[in-house]
């Protein structure tokens, strides 16, 4: 068993809409979330959640938009042999996102 931690997000730049995005990152086939709230232009979250995985598992990070179906900012595949500190950068329907990670036991 591994141990998937989120540890930070950076928008550079919203999706294509207007003003801040509705962001959700999304854990593993159980759709567990991890996050859910507004980020803009220049907003930064320093985020302390983990969960555990065994061998991989997929993380969505979406544009929750109320009017039509989600926009997906990001996927990206974890597995329990990519020990230590990540990144990853995001940019789905026009936006950059920057997300850190870590994996551990």
């Amino acid at each position: 068993m591994a141990t998937f931690q989120l540890l930070g997000l950076k928008c550079w730049e919203t999706t294509d809409g207007f003003g801040a995005d509705q962001v959700r990152i999304i854990f593993g086939f159980d759709d567990l979330m991890f996050f859910d709230n507004d980020m803009g232009e220049g907003d930064e979250w320093e985020l302390v959640e983990s969960r555990q995985f065994l061998a991989s598992e997929k993380v969505w990070v979406k544009e929750a938009d109320s009017g039509s179906g989600d926009d997906e900012i990001g996927m990206f595949v974890v597995t329990s042999e990519d020990q230590g500190e990540h990144g990853i950068t995001l940019s789905g329907d026009g936006s950059h996102y920057d997300l850190r990670y870590r994996i551990g036991p």
